[in-house]
Order: structure tokens, then C-alpha cells, then sequence
């Protein structure tokens, strides 16, 4: 099962202006830009309230070492990127805020108008400077201007793309979300950056790569996915297994078209053959319910444009009773007044099918 934390605050801070704050914008910037010789970079922090973790592995029987978790941002546009790269977030080691979003020219202004974290401050014009929260197990990087965050060292989580790959951000936070929990680190958010080694002076002087912040107006703001598979079960009672030659179809059980948001799921499936064999029996045989097979998944997308917002996994395994198969969902990652659609994909006799219809739709409700 998989359940989503949107993001709290986030911002960007810019090396080559130290004082400027984006603490509202719609819009995060991760990017190396050159001057002469001189490279600058431009970070995005980003903060989650996991306040509500503990109840929701609790009401699933889940402990928080068996989570896996993920950073997922969405791309608004990119410029000059290298052939490979990477983008690294790192667990912040010391609090901040996002400020509203101003930026000041000149060092005599920037004390009167920067409320949030810059380069060189946590908080703003008068506030700890990042370099001032520096200690064991904490490490800074920076290239001409002191700053730039702080990070535990042992935080460090990454992902590599190259030309032509999939270039959603979609890098494995698990082992800091689990040290959070466990009070190794402090939950202080992330600070999300390129890789120093894999975007320098030589190869790309004008890397620049936008994401959607908590503050847009689309449905694309930060997430922070946790997913777990213990929820699984498989059980079926005297339910046979529906087998490739049944030509299967998958339909809803007690369907609903509407769900509130912010609420847990619960989707019941039946299978049956395309053209059952005639039978001698009271009951019709189109209403006779088989079992999908253990190799089962959903993932759930858009229905306005087809984006994947639960993607199949481990974690989207569909379980099966004595009464046919079913699987649980949050809705927290969908907005209200917006449709969405389930697909199904089984592996059966060896072979993988894909399933979907127009009967998988649904809406998200206030």
C-alpha cells in the first residue's frame, strides 16, 4: 500500500544571489550556472510533516522498518543538461523557514527584506547563518560563497539519469524517513541539489532544472511516498484460479464512483471468463467469480491526462478472499473534483494482461 505526505514549505536558495528568498514562488530550481571561471549553484529545500506516520502504519499493523519511502518532484521545464547526471537530496541538519518570497540587490537592503532562508541564513536577515550549525556528522559544500546549507553526512541519497532516460525525480529517501523516525536525525526536510561531480564548469556551465513547489496551483506538488507491502493477502477459499484461455474480464464489485479525500479505499474485484462454458445450474454462470492470480497489481492514473499517480509495484499487489480480490488505497496524493482511474495488470498462465475500462473510473470529492 502506498500513502503520500505533500510537502510543507519549500524554497530555492541561489549562491550567486546569497539574500534572495522564494519562499511562495510556484516554482523550485535546482542548477549550476557559470560566470567566467566561477561556477554558482541554486538548491531547493524542501520540509514534510510525517506527524501522522506513526497512526497510519499503526492502524495497518506496519512497523517503520518495513516502509519504503521516496521524493517525488514534478519537471516544469529544463535547460542544458549533461548527458548523465545526478540529483542528490541530502536530510537538512538544522531548522529553516521558507520565508513569502523577496529579494533584495544589495547587502544594506537584504536586512530589511529577507524573512526566510537565503544562502548564508536559516531563517532570514538576523537568523543563524548555515555555517554557525556546523558539527559532528554535519557537512557543508559551497563553491565561492560560504553557505548553502547543512546536511548529516550519512544522509546522502541519490538518483543517476542519462540522455533519453526517464527523467522523472523519483530518488529513495528510506533510509533517512526511517532515521527521522527512529530520532537518529531530526526531521528538518531535505535539500535537494545536482551531484558535484557529475555537472561541472566543462561540461555543462548553465544547468538548470524547475520543479513544481508546494505553492502551485496544478496538481504537481512535492510528495513524499511511503509504501509498504505487508498489507497483502491471499487467501481464497475455494475460489479456482482464472486461467488464460478464459479470455478473462475484470469487473468492480459494489463499486463506488465517488470517494472523499484523505480517506483509505477499498476497491472489490471479480474475475470471470469472457465466454463461459453452458452449464446445467440455478445460478447464471456469468455470475460465478474466479480468482486473479497471485501476480496481480494496480496502479492508479489521471483520467484528464493519463499521468501515473500509484504506479505498479510491489506495493499495489491485489489481494483475494473467499469472496474474490480487492485492494486498498489513500487518497491523499488526489485532489478533490478531479477524476482518476484504476488499471490492472496480472500475470496469468505465464502470460501478462493489462486491464482497463471505462468502469474504473472515479472521482475525489471535498
Amino acid at each position: 500500500m502506498i500513502w503520500s505526505i505533500p510537502a510543507l514549505q519549500d524554497t530555492t536558495i541561489y549562491e550567486s544571489d546569497p539574500y534572495r528568498n522564494t519562499g511562495l514562488d510556484q516554482i523550485l530550481e535546482i542548477g549550476k550556472s557559470r560566470t567566467a571561471s566561477t561556477l554558482t549553484e541554486s538548491r531547493a529545500l524542501i520540509k514534510f510533516d510525517i506527524t501522522n506516520l506513526d497512526s497510519i502504519l499503526s492502524n495497518n499493523n506496519i512497523s517503520i522498518n518495513d516502509i519504503s519511502a521516496s521524493l517525488k518532484l514534478y519537471t516544469v521545464q529544463e535547460s542544458e543538461l549533461p548527458q548523465t547526471y545526478i540529483i542528490e537530496a541530502k536530510a537538512l541538519a538544522a531548522s529553516w523557514s521558507n520565508g513569502v518570497g523577496y529579494s533584495s540587490p544589495t547587502t544594506e537592503l537584504a536586512a530589511t527584506m529577507t524573512d526566510g532562508a537565503t544562502w548564508i541564513t536559516t531563517q532570514g536577515s538576523g537568523s543563524a547563518t548555515w555555517n554557525s550549525q556546523s558539527g559532528t556528522g554535519k557537512s557543508m559544500s559551497y563553491n565561492t560563497l560560504q553557505g548553502g546549507g547543512i546536511w548529516y553526512t550519512s544522509s546522502i541519497a541519490s538518483q543517476s539519469f542519462s540522455f533519453k532516460s526517464n527523467d522523472a525525480v523519483d530518488i529513495d529517501v528510506t533510509n533517512i524517513v526511517k532515521g527521522w523516525k527512529n530520532n537518529t536525525l531530526n526531521n528538518n526536510g531535505f535539500i535537494v541539489s545536482l551531484n558535484n561531480a557529475s555537472v561541472t564548469a566543462s561540461n555543462s556551465p548553465n544547468t538548470n532544472i524547475q520543479f513544481y513547489s508546494s505553492d502551485t496551483h496544478t496538481v504537481f506538488e512535492p510528495q513524499l511516498y511511503i509504501s509498504w507491502t505487508g498489507s497483502f493477502s491471499y487467501a481464497t477459499g475455494s475460489l479456482s484460479s482464472i486461467a488464460y484461455e478464459d479470455s478473462p474480464v475484470i469487473y468492480t464489485r459494489n463499486f463506488k464512483s465517488e470517494h472523499p479525500r484523505n480517506t483509505k479505499v477499498r476497491i472489490l474485484l471479480g474475475s470471470r471468463p469472457k465466454y463461459p462454458r453452458p452449464v446445467f445450474a440455478q445460478n447464471s454462470v456469468f455470475a460465478t467469480i474466479k480468482a486473479l492470480p497471485t501476480s496481480s497489481y494496480y496502479q492508479i492514473v489521471d483520467a484528464h491526462n493519463d499521468q501515473i499517480i500509484i504506479p505498479y509495484s510491489e506495493a499495489t499487489k491485489i489481494s483475494a478472499n473467499s469472496n474474490g480480490g480487492y485492494f486498498d488505497f489513500y487518497s491523499t496524493m488526489m485532489y478533490p473534483e478531479r477524476f482518476y482511474k484504476f488499471e490492472i495488470k496480472s500475470t496469468i498462465d505465464g502470460i501478462t494482461e493489462y486491464f482497463s475500462s471505462s468502469d474504473f473510473i472515479f472521482k475525489i470529492t471535498k
